[in-house]
Formats: structure tokens, C-alpha cells, sequence
């Protein structure tokens, strides 16, 4: 008995280390990022409509917490949930971790929300998966039908093509084919049970779901960008196409934190296409303190909230 509760202790003294050591490296990461981006911003010649600035944050603080309630749907889906509040939580904590190298501490961050819950940390990993795969399938519909609205007649011979991606996209959302694939990473990765157990009709639904949370995404992008260079609504799904591909880029640039300085090349090389390149230079920059600044006010509210709660109980 009594050897364990000494486990039990040296755990939980493990993970109190590991905390402080994971809190340690994101002040390192954001004191960086803000300092750099700051003075760069303050380098430029430009103004911003706060108004219109502020109804973009929203427009973010939506899309962040819209997506803290899929994971939960799609832990719900593998059996692998936990209670909504808990698991709101572990993801908004989680957002941490993509200010670190490599994504793999955006998942370890979830691990003791579910863990004192008894739920298998190979199903969370699971779930993780299917997440960032559900993730970049929503941002390349967004960025195909954006392509619909480029603003360059070079894609206008091209059209059939887009409509052909459009519907290889729908054919390959079907759970056997992603899984004839995950056998193979299985093989490679010598792991088990890592493929999608959802239906066609369940991964229709997630995925039609994470392509509207971008569109939601995307209009808070577009609104951002009026705040600062005016857009006619007609770029709206360009705005946001551009804005989607280059979160794709950003989370398969797996080894920079948070897709920095990837993202922001893309924004760039995009918006170029409708605006001076310096005003696009200029967006891409206050974007990624955008996102930053409105993530960080979401995990400081869960941790108020929770320990509110906390509070009450006691």
C-alpha cells in the first residue's frame, strides 16, 4: 500500500516538473515571437480600424472554441470522451503546445485530463490523428473552392480541374481508402490501431463540420484584412482559401513552432495577388499576432474558469 502511494507521489511530482518545464519553454517560444514580430510591426507604416479588428478576434475566439467541441465529438465517436467542460479544457491548455517545436506536445498536454479519467492514451493519440487529419481535409476544401474565386485569369482554362479535385476530394474522404494507407504507416511506425474507425456518413459529418468552422476562420481573416487594406466581399472565400492553405502548410511544417514564418510566406505570395506586397507583408505579420493574442486569451479564460470552479467546489 503504502509503496503505491510513494508511485503515486513520484508521479505526480513527474508531472509537476514536466509542467514547469512545458510552461518554461512556451514564455521562451512567445517572448521570442512577440518580441521579434513587435519590432518588426512597429518598422511599418500603417493603420488599423479597431472596431473592425476586434469583430475579427471574435470571429477567432469562435472558430477556437467550435473546434475544442469536435474533439470532443470525435472523442464521443471513438468512445474515448471524457466530460465536456474537462475536455474543453484540455484542449484550450493544449494550444500551448504548438508554440513548441514538433506537434507531439499539443498531444501529450491532452494526456492527464483523460488519463484520470481511465481512457487509453492510444485512443486519445487516436483521436489526436483524426483531429489534424479532419484539420487539413476542412482547410483544402476551403482552399479548392477559394480557387473558384481567384483573382487571376490564369485559372480560368483550369476550372474542370478544380471541379475534379472537388470531387476526388469527397471520394477520398471515405475511411477505406484513408485506411489502406494507415496500414502502411502502421507497418512503418510499428503501431496498432491507429486507423479512422469512423463510417463514411460519421466522416462525412466531422469533416463537413471542420469545413465550416474555416469558413468561419476565414471571414474573421477577411475581416482582419479590411481592418487594415480593404478587400471587396467578392475575396472573402479567396481571403480565407489563402488563409486555409497556409494553415495546411504550417501543420505539416511539423519541426517550427506553429508553422512560423511558413504561414506568413504564404499569406504573402496570396495576397500579393490583390493588394501591394508590402500591405501583404504587413497582414501576414499582425495575423500571427492575431491568432496568438486571441489563443492565449482563451487558455488564460479556461484557467480562470477552472479554477472558479475549483473554487466552488471547495
Amino acid at each position: 500500500m503504502a509503496s503505491s502511494e510513494n508511485k503515486k507521489s513520484r508521479k505526480d511530482q513527474i508531472l509537476r516538473i514536466c509542467k514547469v518545464v512545458f510552461l518554461a519553454a512556451v514564455a521562451v517560444f512567445l517572448v521570442r515571437f512577440f518580441t521579434t514580430n513587435i519590432t518588426q510591426i512597429r518598422e511599418l507604416d500603417f493603420k488599423i480600424n479597431w472596431p473592425v479588428f476586434a469583430a475579427s478576434m471574435i470571429f477567432y475566439f469562435i472558430y477556437k472554441v467550435t473546434l475544442a467541441s469536435f474533439w470532443h465529438y470525435i472523442t464521443v465517436l471513438d468512445h474515448a470522451n471524457i466530460r465536456y467542460g474537462e475536455a474543453l479544457t484540455a484542449y484550450l491548455y493544449s494550444i500551448l503546445g504548438k508554440y513548441i517545436p514538433g506537434k507531439v506536445f499539443m498531444l501529450a498536454a491532452r494526456f492527464p485530463a483523460y488519463e484520470r479519467e481511465g481512457v487509453p492514451l492510444r485512443k486519445v493519440t487516436v483521436c489526436f490523428f483524426i483531429e489534424n487529419i479532419c484539420t487539413l481535409l476542412g482547410a483544402a476544401f476551403l482552399f479548392l473552392i477559394s480557387l473558384f474565386f481567384f483573382p487571376n485569369s490564369i485559372l480560368e482554362d483550369y476550372r474542370i480541374v478544380t471541379v475534379l479535385l472537388v470531387v476526388a476530394f469527397f471520394i477520398c474522404l471515405n475511411p477505406k481508402i484513408i485506411n489502406f494507407f494507415l496500414k502502411y504507416v502502421e507497418k512503418v511506425a510499428k503501431k496498432k490501431d491507429i486507423q479512422i474507425p469512423f463510417t463514411y456518413g460519421q466522416m462525412l459529418k466531422v469533416v463537413g463540420l471542420f469545413i465550416l468552422n474555416w469558413l468561419i476562420v476565414g471571414t474573421g481573416f477577411y475581416i482582419l484584412t479590411c481592418s487594415m487594406y480593404r478587400l471587396p466581399v467578392s475575396e472573402l472565400l479567396f481571403a480565407g482559401g489563402i488563409y486555409g492553405l497556409s494553415a495546411i502548410i504550417g501543420i505539416l511544417a511539423i519541426f517550427t513552432p506553429s508553422g512560423l514564418g511558413v504561414r506568413e510566406g504564404i499569406l504573402v505570395l496570396g495576397l500579393s495577388l490583390v493588394m501591394p506586397k508590402e500591405m501583404a507583408v504587413i497582414i501576414s505579420i499582425v495575423s500571427r499576432l492575431w491568432a496568438t493574442v486571441a489563443e492565449l486569451i482563451l487558455v488564460l479564460g479556461a484557467f480562470l474558469v477552472k479554477k472558479f470552479s475549483e473554487a466552488r467546489r471547495r
